[in-house]
């Protein structure tokens, strides 16, 4: 059997509560503690993150090594990693997040080796650290079809094939970076997405599977999870400036929705002064918006119980709001000029958006 190194990279920041209890998870792999190390990229933490990892590496078997992050964000963390890691295969995890299975790295070298795939894909579904009240709500609304992208595989633990990478891409052969350079750092969200979106424009092959599941932490109030969505938001509208031929039009409902909730907010203001019949077309798509938001919540309840129903379409709203937020905002911004690509090269100069098929190559 193939026994590749690999590198497992945590880009975190201010994970103090989290990140004991994962590299404990990560020490109890069945794979051998000689062929994987763990690069802990910290943001600059103002919490105890970097001491406890500095005391779990004193004892551990498996190499651990705090990698410092100046750029602090996620993209920045995971080039730091990138640039240190000496393993053939990368993986990422997030500092909030749970491992539910000890076989993950031993399941990912045999996927990778079964299938021939460049890029490993994951589940992530948010029930870490056993979400209550808000928090489950938020968790089991993002998973339902109305909350998050119909063409998203991010939450489902049935489905196991190729795939296109975009949403769930967390595991690649380290000859990828070298092809396509590293994380654009200009993104603070889907910074992950648009690294994928260049995967999938290369040609190379993406697989998930629900045995390389990592379970994430949901947001644990709706204030929470509308700032989250925002940020989300704002970097779609970056995704698609970057590639506008990756972007589809079912990524632009949530602006949609919220032009739709303006105007019916309007609609009263309109019927006073322009037009009565204007002010009832406008309030039209705002009140078909907010009868999808209940007969979801109906079945969301229905599937989990009543407190479900009742602030359903409190979450709804806050994934729709949040992300129209977000896109509004980045759209406004007409003055600022698209941002440079700061995407690491790796010795060699990065793609941006990848014609050629690059997948043979990176096998030989």
């Amino acid at each position: 059997m193939w026994s590749p190194k690999i590198s497992v990279i945590l880009p975190v920041r201010n994970e103090a509560g989290c990140i004991g209890g994962l590299l404990d998870q990560l020490l109890q792999q069945t794979y051998p503690a000689d062929l994987y190390e763990i690069l802990v990229a910290d943001g600059r933490s103002s919490d105890a993150t970097r001491s406890i990892v500095e005391q779990k590496a004193q004892m551990s078997p498996v190499p651990i090594r705090v990698i410092d992050n100046p750029g602090i964000r996620s993209g920045a963390g995971r080039n730091a990693g990138i640039a240190h890691a000496s393993g053939e295969i990368i993986l990422f995890i997030d500092g909030h997040c749970e491992i539910p299975s000890t076989r993950l790295l031993e399941d990912t070298v045999r996927l990778f080796e079964e299938t021939g795939a460049d890029c490993l894909c994951r589940p992530q579904p948010l029930v870490a650290f056993t979400p209550q009240g808000v928090g489950r709500i938020i968790a089991d609304a993002r998973a339902s079809t109305l909350g998050h992208g119909r063409d998203s595989l991010i939450y489902d633990m049935q489905h196991a094939g190729f795939v296109h990478p975009a949403s769930s891409g967390a595991t690649y052969r380290r000859t990828i970076f070298g092809h396509l350079g590293g994380y654009d750092e200009s993104f603070d969200a889907c910074e992950d997405v648009e690294f994928n979106t260049r995967v999938a424009a290369a040609g190379l092959k993406a697989y998930t599977d629900p045995r390389v599941a990592v379970n994430y932490e949901p947001r644990r109030s709706f204030a929470g999870l509308f700032r989250q969505m925002m940020r989300y938001g704002v970097g779609r509208v970056h995704l698609a400036r970057k590639h506008p031929a990756a972007a589809s039009l079912s990524q632009w409902a949530p602006a949609v929705v919220v032009a739709a909730l303006v105007a019916g907010i309007l609609s009263p203001i309109v019927a006073i002064f322009i037009d009565k019949w204007l002010a009832a077309v406008l309030a039209v798509p705002a009140v078909l918006f907010l009868l999808i938001t209940f007969v979801a919540s109906i079945d969301l309840g229905r599937r989990h119980g009543w407190k479900h129903a009742m602030l359903g379409p409190i979450a709804y709203g806050a994934i729709y709001t949040g992300l129209g937020t977000g896109m509004w905002a980045e759209m406004f911004r007409t003055a600022r000029k698209v941002a440079p690509s700061s995407t690491f090269s790796f010795g060699v100069q990065p793609a941006q958006d990848v014609a050629v098929d690059l997948s043979q190559e990176l096998r030989k």
